[in-house]
């Protein structure tokens, strides 16, 4: 049999594939992928396995009605097409243009779609993990001769193709991109607009066994603000198998892979783009800055109570200091007094207390809070955050111009035996503290050649007029932020001190770790981990971003009350 199928017509295999039995047409399978990995040499007389788009695409019927509604970014519901999107409809208007094919393959014993399902799952796959996603994939099928593979790859580059610039109007090259990807349980795909690389039409072909939204893995459609960036998830497309889904790309189409939630079902799928001439991007929206407020003052007795004795100890910060010109971070254990720690650790749990969603979600979703309405020990807390003697510490463990202090010891002003100076020595000034409030300035020159782990600022003598900004942040499951290239906070140097708090026996499988990374590289160069009552101090420039990593289901693992952690951010310049 499986000779001489090698020498019957296109049409007479056809005929023959459909009354063969099971049995029959999985041997045959069987015998075309024996070696998966190895390219097939194309020859006219290779067997190749026989299948078919649902013919109802092609109707003309269907293709004015689809093409109507999709040009003229119209709902369609197709009452010949059963869809398996959530309101039934074949053709999407909002958020953006977007269509739902189900049944796109003509497989009524589903033997194709079973071996291309086998032969997908014999690929090898690549992680991908970093700020965005969590899932595996495989290399571009372009490069894979597989059978049921080759078959798919004719249709999608040949068939559809055709039918997309006939539908759609959109114009399209002859370039299809073609992957696999494999989500499990804990595996995203954040928001993203995916507009890239003259990418116009987005597409996904489902193989997943039976599922439902509590399994997670939706496609999830965010609409708009007027800036243009996404604002709420308006549609959630359940993956089905045999769907088909694609959607024009443009600057608005962001969309995202809900975390799958089963620890049994894979989310599998062959996903790409068709690719046309690049369309006109806006000028991307500038967040605004927070305001960057100047040291305040607290005196040696307040300050003392809220701060370990030990990093107060003038040994302790040069033996810190020393480590940090290393490596330009180092973290420290047990910061607060413990009394204090819990107070405000208690505090931040109040379930009075307001949090609201920070986004947008192409950038961040985690929670923060009005710093003025916080209860008075975390406005204490900030308090010594924000002090001169705050600064002055800070300068002393990592040998920042911080303060005028060391700014005066290393001009050989003000101590001429290369000592740190401690905080006892600091003139006090009247200045009354409130957030926000800035103490006058210090108009001291300065001229600092040392830096943390790198040797030099490459500052040339400038005005000592170090300043801070302070986030209170909550995070739980789903939480994140990303790193982005546009990220105004990160284009100039800065101090990084983020004190952990509510976060006992955090492990880092749940994610909600900070990591930095150079620019154009996936590499992190320092990963930091929460733990409470530990404040972490990170030296970055302007050449390095920073993410911290989606909270996963995982944590749902935990009590109730300890499934979120918070943390007091604070970013120093100098």
């Amino acid at each position: 049999m499986f000779k001489y199928l090698r020498f019957v017509s296109a049409e007479k295999l056809n005929q023959l594939w459909c009354e063969m039995s099971s049995a029959a047409k999985h041997h045959l399978i069987q015998q075309t992928t024996a070696q998966p990995h190895k390219k097939i040499k194309k020859s006219n007389t290779d067997t190749r396995v026989v299948t078919e788009l649902n013919p109802l695409l092609f109707s003309e019927d269907f293709k004015t009605a689809i093409k109507t509604a999709f040009q003229r970014k119209l709902e369609l519901i197709y009452e010949g097409f059963l869809s398996l999107s959530e309101n039934g409809e074949t053709v999407l208007a909002d958020p953006f243009r977007c269509c739902v094919l189900p049944n796109f393959i003509k497989d009524d014993s589903e033997t194709f779609l079973e071996a291309l399902k086998n032969e997908l799952l014999e690929l090898k796959f690549i992680e991908k993990n970093n700020d965005l996603y969590k899932f595996h994939q495989s290399g571009d099928l372009k490069e894979i001769e597989m059978p049921c593979i080759t078959v798919l790859k004719k249709l999608l580059s040949e068939n559809i193709l055709e039918w997309m610039k006939e539908v759609t109007d959109i114009p399209l090259n002859n370039l299809v991109n073609m992957f696999c990807s494999k989500y499990q349980y804990t595996d995203v795909l954040l928001c993203h607009d995916d507009e890239l690389e003259e990418r116009r039409i987005a597409y996904i072909l489902y193989l997943v066994p039976p599922w439902t939204k509590s399994d997670g893995g939706t496609l999830d459609l965010f609409n708009s603000d007027s800036n243009g960036q996404p604002c709420k998830i308006v549609k959630s497309l359940l993956p089905a198998w045999n769907k088909f889904v694609f959607f024009e790309v443009t600057h608005q189409s962001f969309h995202q892979v809900a975390e799958i939630l089963s620890e049994d079902k894979t989310r599998l799928s062959v996903s790409g783009w068709f690719h046309g001439p690049p369309i006109a991007r806006p000028t991307p929206v500038v967040e605004s800055l927070r305001e960057l407020s100047r040291p305040g003052f607290v005196d040696e007795k307040e300050f003392r109570a809220w701060i370990n004795p030990t990093y107060l100890e003038e040994e302790t910060q040069m033996q810190i200091q020393k480590t940090f010109q290393i490596s330009s971070e180092i973290e420290l254990q047990g910061f607060l007094q413990e009394d204090k720690y819990k107070l405000v650790a208690q505090a931040l749990r109040d379930s009075s207390l307001k949090w609201n969603q920070k986004g947008p979600a192409n950038k961040r979703n985690y929670e923060d809070v009005n710093i003025l309405s916080l209860p008075s020990v975390v406005q204490q807390c900030l308090k010594i955050f924000q002090s001169e003697a705050m600064f002055l510490t800070l300068a002393n463990m990592t040998g920042l111009t911080l303060h005028e202090l060391l700014v005066k010891r290393d001009s050989d002003t003000e101590s001429t035996d290369g000592n740190i100076k401690a905080f006892g020595d600091v003139e006090e000034k009247e200045v009354s503290y409130t957030l926000g409030a800035t103490s006058e300035v210090i108009d001291t020159k300065v001229k600092h050649d040392s830096s943390p782990g790198q040797g030099s600022h490459g500052l040339s003598e400038r005005t000592c007029d170090p300043k801070c900004q302070m986030h209170v942040r909550q995070w739980k499951h789903g939480s994140y932020a990303l790193a982005y290239d546009d990220d105004k906070e990160m284009a100039e140097c800065g101090l990084d001190a983020t004190l952990f708090l509510n976060c006992n026996e955090w492990k880092s499988e749940y994610g909600g770790f900070i990591s930095y990374i150079a620019k154009g590289e996936d590499e992190e160069l320092l990963t930091v981990y929460p733990q409470s009552n530990s404040v972490a101090l990170v030296y970055r420039d302007n050449e390095t971003l920073r993410f911290v990593k989606h909270i996963n289901h995982r944590v749902s693992q935990r009590p109730s009350s300890q499934q979120s952690f918070n943390d007091i951010f604070c970013v120093y310049c100098e």
